[in-house]
């Protein structure tokens, strides 16, 4: 899922999608929809996107990474896009959510945002 990968690498930059935009030269819309699955983006606005985050074109694509490093900074993403969403969300019981479920609810606001 090329969107859930965009997504978790731009919230790890920290990022808005309206600053993603600017830094891709293109509309925020355009980042929502690809985010959201509704659009795929042209071959030169992948490569794009991957020199901005420092991933390959195959991570993005298929989510595998070409080298150690690559896997690293993507795990990286997901791990603070996963802890940012339990420092969010309030906790149930006085417990904190594992990570399955934060894994699952992640899956499902990326899908819907």
């Amino acid at each position: 899922m090329l969107g859930a990968r965009l997504a978790a690498l731009r919230r790890s930059a920290g990022w808005s999608q309206a600053e993603l935009a600017r830094r891709l030269q293109v509309s925020a819309s355009a980042i929502g929809m690809y985010e959201q699955g509704r659009r795929e983006p042209a071959g030169e606005l992948l490569v794009a996107m991957a020199e901005t985050f420092g991933v390959s074109t195959d991570y993005l694509l298929t989510g595998k990474t070409s080298s150690e490093t690559d896997g690293l900074r993507a795990e990286k993403a997901v791990m603070d896009t996963l802890q940012a969403a339990d420092q969010r969300l309030e906790k149930r019981d006085g417990r904190p959510f594992s990570r399955q479920e934060l894994a699952v609810l992640l899956t499902a606001v990326l899908l819907e945002a």
